[in-house]
């Protein structure tokens, strides 16, 4: 395959986390593809992607994955995208806040046959967690809580 095939595949399967198009992981993921974001020992495949992309469907109102750089060489693609949604659920402990987030992701898909065979990610989940109120790191150049007696 070409760079322009691997990443175009790639690139695809946004549709599957940001329209909850389900024909794509089908038709697109592997049946045994390995998520490495998932927890280990995690169900591999097809269903276990549009299960994954559900699940963050309903944690996550008006959820958005959009590409903002993205390219491929060989067997892989990757893929720099900003996530945008409102909390609406429970998130890895975080109890619903109805707060907006923004945080940068970067996604590595290998293609093998014209099929997503396995996925990493990188997620600047301190950031997301700062920015629901779980996590109080201050952003560069606020200013420092005065000293408590």
């Amino acid at each position: 395959m070409t760079d322009e095939e691997v990443l175009a595949i790639a690139l695809e399967m946004g549709k599957v986390f940001n329209d909850g198009d389900e024909e794509v992981a089908h038709r697109l993921v592997a049946e045994d593809f390995v998520d490495y974001e998932a927890p280990e020992g995690s169900p591999r495949g097809p269903q276990a992607y549009v299960n994954t992309a559900r699940w963050m469907r309903t944690v996550w109102e008006d959820a958005r994955w959009e590409p903002v750089d993205a390219f491929a060489k060989g067997d892989k693609a990757c893929i720099r995208l900003i996530f945008t949604g409102r909390q609406v659920t429970d998130f890895m402990g975080v109890p619903a806040s109805g707060k907006e987030v923004r945080v940068q992701h970067l996604h590595v898909y290998r293609i093998a046959d014209g099929k997503v065979v396995e996925h990493w990610a990188v997620r600047d989940d301190l950031e997301l967690f700062r920015q629901l109120g779980a996590w109080d790191k201050p952003l560069q150049g606020a200013p420092k809580p005065a000293p408590t007696s």
